[in-house]
């Protein structure tokens, strides 16, 4: 994993990893010749025994619903033009999913086209709930996943509510 994230994409790749993806974060498509990219794909998660290929974009920004829109249809977009190329053992489309927050009047869960939508709290409650049950003295979450672990301990006292 990458030092150079915002907390939700940490936490949204040390969530796939800790549940057995292999994760890239931050990953550049579309070499410019004069120097820089085109992109940059936040997560990508790929896990082996299910073949599930996903790639999560993250988001907390305050912008409106139209801008963010058009905003996440590029970035996915672009990354599509380039999937095959950098992940060539892949011959599927991944899942698209964007995880954004500080919006609350959504009426839809698509950003249109195969973009699937989650707002911030529906993916700390899907986080909370997969950490719950598990007793930190018992089936402590590995040192290596900070954000998961320090979760871990706040669903498991039920500091959470």
């Amino acid at each position: 994993m990458t030092i150079n994230m915002n907390f939700l994409e940490k936490l949204v790749a040390e969530w796939y990893s800790y549940n057995g993806y292999f994760v890239r974060t931050n990953v550049k498509f579309g070499r410019i010749p004069r120097g820089g990219y085109i992109g940059e794909m936040d997560v990508i998660a790929y896990k082996a025994e299910t073949q599930e290929f996903i790639h999560i974009e993250t988001s907390t920004d305050a912008h409106n619903w139209p801008k963010r829109v058009t905003r996440f249809q590029r970035k996915f977009r672009d990354a599509r033009q380039h999937y095959m190329q950098i992940f060539p053992f892949k011959s599927v489309q991944p899942k698209q999913i964007a995880i954004v927050g500080f919006n609350k009047k959504r009426t839809t869960n698509t950003f249109g086209g195969q973009i699937e939508i989650k707002h911030i709290p529906e993916f700390m409650n899907e986080v909370i709930a997969g950490l719950k049950g598990k007793d930190p003295q018992k089936d402590a979450v590995p040192e290596g996943y900070p954000l998961l672990r320090a979760i871990q301990y706040s669903a498991f006292y039920n500091i959470t509510k």
